[in-house]
């Protein structure tokens, strides 16, 4: 098993569909806006702060998302296509701290 995995909000759609399939991966996910430390407002800066302090991988529709991970403290990161969310037609990004 892995770490946790937090979904972003602007995919919270796709990762309430896949939660069954991340659950095979992952030992818990947080969703942003449902947790209590990853209010729905949460700058992407705080997301990736808590990334970091907390061990998390990140899944967002967000291509930028990463930068902010930089700004968090983190010296780097992987960042690949997880999949597609037809629904919301947009790509999930996976980002991970590689330290």
């Amino acid at each position: 098993m892995e770490k946790q995995v937090i979904i972003d909000h602007d995919i919270l759609g796709w990762g309430t569909e896949h939660e069954a399939e991340l659950l095979k991966t992952y030992q818990s996910l947080m969703l942003v806006g449902k947790h209590p430390s990853l209010r729905q407002r949460a700058f992407d800066d705080k997301i990736a702060a808590f990334c970091r302090e907390n061990g998390c991988d990140l899944m967002t529709g967000d291509a930028k998302s990463y930068t902010h991970f930089f700004e968090a403290g983190v010296k780097a990161v992987r960042i690949r296509q997880y999949d597609w969310w037809a629904k919301g037609d947009r790509p999930v990004y996976l980002i991970e701290i590689e330290e």
